[in-house]
């Protein structure tokens, strides 16, 4: 099972309905999150080198979906053996609670994620790719791995440091990654994800530039209208 954060708070005979952005902010400073981390250098730049842009929609793009309410975290390893998870918006870093009971982390690894809840109040954490992962095997990138490659990786880092007990297993997913034209049936609804849909994502070559692809199309309207024109 999952952990459950509850939308309301007694206040007294009352009940107080929790917006949902507050609900999933109280879940990652609770459930995933320990105390706040002395701030450090390395934790200052991965904070800062995180940026989610826009690009053009390519249907071979790598590309995933996102929660319409989520949160974007960075986990990272140290080499303390310590685990930190860095809220990117505000760019705090916190020790990730002990209670996820999740191994440690490779010192120099870190791991892409969107934090939301799903229908049923259950807080997940969606990782959906990495940086400085363990090759996968003989056959892979040994330098800067592009997006594909790193999504392979990832698939055989998850399960060796999240599926160790199941409170770690409930809470953390790997998240699906695939070409941008089958992540689009995510849109439609033809694939439930357990809660509401966002938009796409696309990773890009860089683990911590990951964009929102759009796709523009020009009405067939506009384009008689401008060749009627004298």
């Amino acid at each position: 099972m999952g952990t459950d954060c509850k939308g309301t708070e007694d206040a007294g005979d009352e009940e107080i309905e929790i917006p949902e952005a507050m609900r999933l902010k109280l879940c990652v400073r609770t459930v995933l999150c320990s105390h706040a981390h002395t701030p450090l250098r390395y934790l200052d730049q991965a904070a800062t080198r995180f940026k989610c842009g826009v690009s053009k929609a390519q249907d071979e793009g790598m590309s995933t979906w996102v929660p319409r309410n989520f949160m974007a975290v960075l986990l990272l390893g140290t080499p303390s053996g310590e685990n930190l998870v860095i809220v990117c918006n505000t760019g705090v870093a916190y020790a990730m609670s002990p209670a996820l009971d999740v191994p440690s982390l490779p010192a120099d690894a870190i791991l892409v994620a969107n934090c939301t809840l799903d229908h049923d109040e259950t807080f997940r954490v969606l990782i959906y790719d990495g940086e400085n992962l363990p090759q996968a095997g003989p056959d892979a990138e040994s330098s800067t791995p592009g997006s594909a490659e790193r999504y392979r990786r990832l698939l055989h880092f998850f399960p060796r440091f999240f599926h160790r007990c199941e409170t770690a297993k409930s809470t953390f997913v790997l998240q699906w990654v695939g070409y941008y034209n089958s992540a689009r049936k995510f849109l439609s609804g033809q694939i439930p994800v357990g809660h509401r849909i966002g938009g796409l994502l696309t990773t890009t070559d860089d683990a911590m530039r990951p964009t929102r692809p759009m796709r523009v199309q020009i009405p067939v309207n506009e384009i008689k209208e401008f060749r009627d024109q004298p």
